[in-house]
């Protein structure tokens, strides 16, 4: 029996559900490490970072929020330590 040769052929059905999947699994990854930072990070700003994540759209939204949250911790930890 020959493969369906429209968009329809089971390769392509499987490779759009792999990609769904790989998105969500980022997306979800990314929140979990979000929520964390989120913790450490000063309390006047965590509901600026609890509602960016909330209107997060894509995984580089989500990569963006990682980030700042990163930095945002990272300078006050060195502010801390340097006595600024």
């Amino acid at each position: 029996m020959e493969a369906p040769q429209d968009g329809n052929s089971v390769a392509a059905i499987l490779a759009d559900i792999e990609e769904e999947v790989y998105r969500n699994e980022r997306m979800i990854k990314l929140s979990v490490a979000i929520e964390y930072m989120i913790q450490l990070v000063e309390p006047k700003y965590k509901e600026a970072f609890i509602q960016a994540e909330k209107n997060a759209r894509n995984i580089e939204d989500m990569n963006r929020i990682l980030e700042l949250a990163k930095k945002h911790i990272g300078q006050k930890t060195a502010i801390t330590m340097l006595g600024l």
